[in-house]
């Protein structure tokens, strides 16, 4: 299947194994940043506070999905999510056909951060040196208040250059009934 057949419910589904780890990186690399000392927390401007967020986003994937080799059996949880850095860019290469990253979003899936030229060629699917091509690109985010210090989701976005195709909320595990779907379409649809 190329990058572009893929849906947003293919791309879903096929990361369903990863969702609770998913959500507990985000939701809990956030919380660990506002348990600094409140001193501290005033000092940080956002871009501060997202460096720091995402350095503990990148640390838990790192301790969940220690490197491995991607032909173990997919039943274990992370065995067939790899880490591969490229120049800097930490991503996880999920099976064959996703590489997710982790980043703060808006409420449509965007990051807000000046993306360098690495960056706007992860978001447009371009080829990157030991990236598996053509894996879906995605950007695995936390998204937050206005005020930004209440944890508002997890989410998965879909970029396409300056454009986010589609946005996905995670359902945290304890707020899903058995059976349920564990994502929510969160892409605003625009025109109306």
């Amino acid at each position: 299947m190329r990058d572009h057949d893929w849906t947003m419910a293919d791309l879903m589904d096929g990361l369903d194994f990863l969702l609770d780890d998913l959500d507990r990186i985000c939701r809990d690399a956030f919380s660990r940043y506002r348990r600094y000392d409140p001193g501290d927390l005033l000092e940080h401007d956002s871009r501060a506070a997202a460096a720091c967020v995402y350095s503990h986003m990148a640390a838990d994937a790192e301790r969940r999905w220690p490197a491995q080799n991607l032909t173990t059996p997919p039943e274990e949880v992370g065995a067939s999510v790899q880490l591969i850095e490229v120049r800097g860019l930490k991503v996880w290469a999920v099976r064959d056909f996703a590489i997710v990253r982790f980043k703060k979003h808006d409420e449509d899936g965007k990051s807000r951060n000046y993306p360098t030229k690495q960056a706007k060629d992860y978001d447009r699917g371009n080829p990157l040196p030991g990236l598996p091509y053509p894996a879906a690109r995605l950007s695995v985010g936390y998204y937050l208040d206005a005020t930004g210090t209440e944890f508002v989701r997890t989410q998965i976005a879909r970029p396409r250059g300056k454009v986010i195709e589609w946005c996905a909320a995670i359902v945290p595990h304890e707020g899903c009934p058995a059976g349920a779907k564990r994502w929510i379409d969160v892409t605003r649809q625009s025109g109306f």
